[in-house]
């Protein structure tokens, strides 16, 4: 996709991967860039406009929808790892985790799906892992998380194609 004169949101945008993401479309042309975290306050790119989103919070992210209409890609980068185990572990953590790592990629998805539509089609991008493919001690929620973010990934890119 050429990026330049895009619009782009980037959820998790306030350190790591999703600043560094934020960042790089600011110097290669994007015409805006929508940085966004649960706490806007720790957005401290210059040149970005910040918005407050917890992904995990439908509200929010119908909020963000509606604040940032003209968005032509949506980066899904926001996640959490709780360090959980699925078999000995917290329920109540492996659930919080695919809220986020799943379910609030795709609410994101389903939020800006028509806004996407109408300006062109553009494109989203779902930051996964290679813990998609597999897991390791301490960590499987969130290979359960992941795997499934992918799963989701392959349906949505199928339902969205007509779209462009």
């Amino acid at each position: 996709m050429d990026i330049t004169n895009s619009v782009a949101l980037v959820t998790g945008a306030n350190r790591g991967l999703g600043r560094a993401f934020a960042q790089r479309l600011l110097e290669r042309g994007a015409r805006k860039v929508y940085a966004s975290a649960r706490r806007p306050g720790t957005v401290d790119l210059p040149g970005v406009e910040v918005l407050p989103l917890d992904i995990a919070d439908p509200a929010s992210v119908r909020a963000a929808a509606e604040a940032a209409p003209d968005v032509s890609l949506l980066i899904n980068n926001a996640g959490i790892s709780t360090g959980t185990d699925l078999v000995t572990g917290s329920l109540d953590a492996v659930r919080h985790e695919l809220e986020t790592n799943m379910f609030g990629h795709l609410g994101m998805i389903r939020e800006f799906a028509p806004a996407l539509a109408g300006n062109g089609g553009g494109a989203i991008v779902n930051v996964l892992s290679a813990m998609s493919w597999f897991g390791g001690k301490g960590a499987n929620a969130y290979h359960l998380t992941k795997a499934a973010a992918w799963a989701m990934t392959n349906g949505v890119r199928l339902e969205l194609a007509e779209q462009g």
